[in-house]
């Protein structure tokens, strides 16, 4: 059996946390493998990868820079030395990695090992020798080309913004000649090449080339033979480019659609993600030794990245014996509960073999707090049955509304609850409101259920945050909030002691607060602070979702004039009433705010440059027919724009500031698209 320590690449892969980012590329551009990876006292980090580089090169990073204070390292996938290559290609497919950074017992770095010497170590048999290269273009990439003479500069921006690994190059006849990758930004990076010159001054020409009908094993062969990461596939029968293929397309596809290598392993691994907010957690055995070979989100939350650790990691061996004992008799475990971590689970598993290895699946449904409830109600059973006598006359003495209740019916409560319902006892309330639940408003921001369902079976299944609600009390007729706390009265009882805490005053602060935080305090619509969080939120949807917004900015002209003439309360004056009219005619969607002094500005969401300077035109005519008393008339410059595809929020707004300026220069009361 081949493991990692066996094909593992430990020479000028690692650097320390202090080196700097021109030391990165150096060691990059002389390993050819594409990646760094940084240590601290010879644990790993982090890793730097190409793309990284890429980053590095459209932002005219400063190369003397330490890398740590550069990147920001998350944790790393580490996988030790002793695993096989088959445990290690799931675990790199399952995680979405590119290569396995290989460590020691003790989790010291020894070296990487890469997708391509993965694939290369699986025994012959695994490729099938009829597996062509036309069946794994499916999930590859576009091609995305630019002339030979455009620039550098400008193709590593557009792999950077498409987020592809590499750009053709063609000729005047439409044909392609060469290819510029991430790679080649390491090599220029490390070569100190202008970026403005052609892409023909750094592309790996001739482009390497093969057909769809070649044989995968060839292919690998041919890529690592030239120490290339793309190839471009032709046509069997045309030659003509049909898509670009990397190793890791090819790592990808030997898992999914040419399923040999793994064909019987958990085919339904990815229903499980079904079950939201549940760990699940994937065991393998791997040199006879249960491991964690991938965690879902919800499992890491809880136990941390566990990821090439032992099972014994996040379940104490009693425990796990008892499930395994389950497992190996059954097949499977059901409703097995456990305690790991500080919290308590219960555990469904389903168990499978392949390749003669056991590959075990774990939900863990969190019952924490189901469990935390029984423990203290048990604690406190004995002293509960003791105060049930005294328990009327202490909520008596509670400010908050108390009551002891199963959901349907109430068993008892307290003087706060009757004076804020104005009833003198609980038949009367009955009488009058029905359940407790029926007086609750029904409104997004607090809880509130459908009738027919016991509003204190559905509250506990909520979140602590959401079991907070809105009563009209009955003498004020006021709304006020509440937020609910409830204890098991006994652990063989159904009742619920329900404590209703008054935070109405702390609500409205909060709700003071972020108004304050986001609106201007003279006219009253967004701030500054607001729209710029709005347009980074509007460049991130545009770019995910491929749609357009336009800005307008508009500013008021002469409006040193009015200060001057009319005093600065007049000019107060104009201001809100400018920003009145404006609100009263521009969309919910869109975001109007004080950019500040006499400007303007205006977020139009979905909305394109030739709508934009219609409303634009609309709102310049409605501000010259403001009339306010004993001032000359009002009228103010606009200029607007769409966003362009390299757009950031201060591109976008500059050109629109642009535009405006030439509305005020050209004669002012215009408006000026850009």
């Amino acid at each position: 059996m081949i493991l990692l320590k066996d094909i593992l690449i430990d020479q000028q892969v690692s650097i320390c946390k202090t080196a700097s980012l021109e030391v990165a590329i150096d060691v990059m551009y002389n390993n050819h493998q594409g990646v760094v990876v940084v240590i601290d006292d010879n644990f790993p980090i982090g890793i730097i990868t190409q793309k990284d580089i890429l980053d590095i090169v459209n932002s005219s990073q400063n190369l003397t820079a330490i890398v740590t204070d550069v990147f920001k390292f998350n944790s790393i996938i580490s996988v030790n030395s002793r695993r096989s290559i088959e445990y290690s290609i799931n675990l790199l497919i399952d995680n979405n990695i590119k290569r396995l950074v290989v460590v020691d017992d003790s989790g010291h770095f020894l070296g990487v090992v890469t997708q391509d010497k993965l694939i290369k170590s699986l025994e012959e048999d695994s490729f099938r020798t009829n597996l062509l290269i036309s069946g794994f273009i499916q999930n590859s990439h576009e091609i995305i080309t630019l002339n030979q003479d455009d620039s550098i500069d400008k193709a590593f921006k557009i792999m950077q913004y498409k987020n592809i690994g590499s750009i053709i190059a063609i000729d005047e006849n439409l044909k392609p000649i060469g290819i510029l990758t991430q790679k080649d930004a390491v090599y220029i990076a490390n070569s100190k090449i202008d970026k403005t010159l052609p892409i023909k001054e750094a592309m790996s020409s001739p482009i390497i080339c093969v057909k769809s009908n070649e044989v995968v094993k060839d292919v690998i062969n041919l890529m690592s033979a030239e120490r290339i990461n793309q190839i471009l596939v032709l046509d069997d029968k045309t030659d003509e480019p049909i898509s670009t293929l990397s190793i890791r397309d090819i790592t990808h596809n030997l898992k999914g659609s040419y399923g040999h290598i793994l064909e019987n392993k958990l085919k339904n691994i990815k229903q499980t993600l079904n079950y939201i907010g549940e760990s699940i957690l994937e065991i393998y055995e791997d040199n006879n030794e249960q491991i964690i070979q991938w965690m879902n989100d919800k499992a890491i939350e809880n136990f941390g990245k566990c990821l090439d650790k032992s099972i014994f990691t996040i379940f104490d061996a009693k425990s796990w014996f008892k499930i395994y004992k389950q497992i190996k008799d059954y097949e499977n475990c059901e409703r097995f509960k456990i305690e790991s971590n500080g919290m308590y689970f219960e555990v469904i598993c389903s168990y499978h073999l392949v390749n003669d290895k056991e590959t075990i699946l774990l939900i863990l449904k969190d019952i924490s707090e189901f469990e935390y409830a029984v423990i203290d109600a048990n604690k406190k059973s004995i002293e509960l049955e003791k105060e049930l006598n005294i328990l009327q006359g202490v909520i008596d003495q509670q400010n908050n509304i108390v009551m002891v209740t199963n959901g349907r019916t109430i068993v008892s409560t307290n003087k706060s609850f009757f004076n804020f319902f104005n009833v003198v006892d609980v038949q009367q309330f009955t009488n009058k409101y029905g359940c407790l639940s029926d007086t609750f408003i029904t409104h997004d921001d607090f809880y509130s259920l459908a009738d027919g369902i016991n509003w204190i079976e559905d509250i506990l299944e909520r979140n602590e945050k959401d079991r907070v609600v809105s009563i009209i009390e009955s003498k004020t007729i006021e709304p006020k909030v509440f937020t609910i706390q409830l204890n098991k009265l006994s652990s063989d009882n159904e009742n619920y002691v329900v404590t209703f805490t008054d935070i109405t005053e702390i609500k409205l602060q909060s709700q003071k607060y972020y108004f304050n935080a986001t609106h201007d305090a003279l006219t009253q619509i967004y701030n500054r602070a607001y729209y710029l969080d709005a347009i980074k939120i509007a460049l991130d949807k545009v770019k995910r979702y491929q749609s357009t917004f336009s800005v307008i900015l508009l500013d008021i002209d002469h409006f040193k004039k009015f200060n001057d003439n009319y005093g600065h309360i007049k000019g107060d004056e104009i201001l809100v009433s400018i920003s009145s009219n404006i609100n009263k005619n521009v969309r919910i969607s869109d975001v109007f705010a004080r950019w500040g002094g006499e400007e303007f500005i205006v977020l139009l969401p979905e909305t394109a440059l030739e709508k934009a300077e219609l409303l634009a035109q609309n709102l310049r005519k409605i501000i010259s027919n403001i009339d306010i008393e004993g001032v000359d008339k009002i009228t103010a410059s606009f200029g607007v724009t769409q966003f362009h595809e390299y757009d950031n929020e201060n591109t976008i707004t500059q050109r629109a500031d642009e535009a405006m300026y030439e509305a005020k220069e050209s004669g002012r009361n215009k408006v000026i698209s850009k």
